[in-house]
């Protein structure tokens, strides 16, 4: 591995004694993680150890083919770097409050840690993936989709578009020179020069500047890059202190995992280094806003399409539909808990563009069309009746062929499953099946 010279010294000054074994780690073989979905807990593959800071982290002992299992369609797990899940213990260890909050992930794609987030959500709540890029929004909802994750929305807003308090925890994953990605991806070692390094630093500060206006008092800002150097890290953290008054809140991780502890002035962040555990590079720091509430704050406009009580002809489609609402005038029928309501139409004054990941369906003149995550998320009524699906079927359906689903004796729709997992939809008419599963998602090049 040819590493930039001025990368090199900057490490080497940063490490002292312990920079040839970060050099020597960066010339091994990158281990392959999975985060089991939360609900579904599920995989394909034998594991070979524990993410020992995620309850639901797995190392494997080889990188599969995910792509050709179809409970990684279904999103049954998410193949997730495990340093990127310290998230869940820091989750962990937050006390929030027992009233409804919404949380943000506010450069959320493609999805990985939205999924941390969305695990962590208690029915009172609700979360905002937000991306402001489309074609990355595209993948974050393709993602969360097929993880059917509930009271979950996903916006595309700027971060300048940001200005009222309203947000009890936000995560700003940021954009970042990458140096933790150098082992796993060369383009992160041809692309670095310190000049990323200063214009990087410069877009984070833009990004927590808007994201500080939305957090409400006593609220949490989780901060992290996939970079070793101060200028993206705790000077960084320093800066956010200093300008928003924020508090700096220590985390406590077992000494055993590896996690070195940085402080500068009044900030604390914790650093990830792959000759230290087993995972690549990562900086996490959380701050707390001890600001009093802005005097100026100013809800949006009632939004038209809020979220109501489920109307009499959808509740056979959904299941404990008492428990749910629905938004008012939305083609796919989106759907929160009752308990997150109030929450969820805050979040549409704010962003009455964002969407629920999961749409009980679309109603075509008389005939109901359910919509995937009503699948994927397990929240489809009773009166849907399931086929189970081998190994050789599940992979012709993901293709979105129908000819070897068996056959069955009444019309209607079916959840297709594969070992108990939902794939997706299937209708027989009597003449056949119609595969519904995403023409976008199906599976390509199955036999090459």
């Amino acid at each position: 591995m040819q590493l930039p010279e001025a990368f090199i010294t900057r490490m080497q000054n940063q490490l002292g004694d312990e920079a040839d074994l970060f050099f020597n780690a960066l010339e091994n073989k990158p281990s392959t993680s999975i985060r089991l979905h939360h609900k579904k807990r599920k995989s394909s593959f034998i594991h070979s150890g524990k993410v020992p800071w995620c309850d639901d982290g797995y190392y494997l002992e080889e990188r599969p083919s995910f792509y050709m299992d179809p409970l990684w369609h279904a999103g049954a797990y998410y193949v997730q770097e495990a340093s990127s899940m310290i998230l869940d213990h820091i989750l962990s260890q937050l006390p929030f409050k027992e009233a409804s909050q919404i949380w943000i992930d506010a450069c959320a794609a493609p999805g990985g840690k939205s999924g941390i987030l969305a695990k962590h959500l208690r029915p009172n709540d609700v979360l905002v993936a937000n991306e402001v890029v489309g074609s990355r929004r595209s993948i974050l909802w393709e993602n969360l989709t097929k993880a059917g994750y509930t009271n979950t929305f996903i916006a595309g807003e700027p971060v300048t578009s940001f200005q009222e308090e309203f947000a009890d925890l936000i995560l700003v994953d940021a954009p970042c020179a990458g140096e933790g990605m150098m082992r796993k991806e060369s383009e992160a070692i041809n692309q670095w020069n310190q000049s990323l390094v200063e214009s990087c630093s410069t877009l984070q500060k833009q990004i927590v500047q808007g994201a500080a206006k939305a957090l409400n008092p006593d609220g949490y800002l989780i901060y992290s890059t996939c970079s070793y150097s101060v200028e993206e890290n705790i000077n960084n953290v320093n800066y956010f202190i200093d300008q928003y008054e924020l508090e700096s809140v220590a985390i406590s991780f077992p000494s055993e995992w590896g996690i070195s502890h940085i402080e500068n002035g009044d900030a604390n962040g914790y650093q990830l280094y792959p000759h230290r555990l087993q995972g690549e590079g990562l900086f996490i720091s959380v701050l707390k806003n001890n600001s009093a509430a802005s005097s100026t704050y100013r809800k949006a406009k009632k939004p038209f399409r809020i979220f109501e009580s489920i109307p009499t002809w959808l509740k056979s489609h959904v299941l404990n539909p008492d428990e749910l609402s629905v938004r008012k005038n939305s083609v796919q029928n989106e759907l929160v808990n009752n308990l997150a309501t109030e929450k969820a139409n805050e979040v549409l004054m704010h962003f009455p563009k964002a969407m629920a990941v999961v749409g009980a369906g679309e109603l075509k003149g008389r005939n109901f069309v359910p919509g995937h995550a009503l699948a994927t998320s397990g929240m489809s009524g009773a009166q849907y009746e399931s086929i189970a699906v081998d190994l050789s079927t599940a992979l012709d359906y993901l293709e979105r062929s129908t000819s070897t689903l068996p056959r069955v004796d009444q019309n209607g729709w079916y959840l297709v499953r594969f070992e108990g997992i939902p794939l997706g939809w299937a209708k027989w008419t009597g003449q056949g099946w119609k595969n519904h599963y995403p023409m976008s998602w199906r599976l390509r090049d199955r036999h090459k």
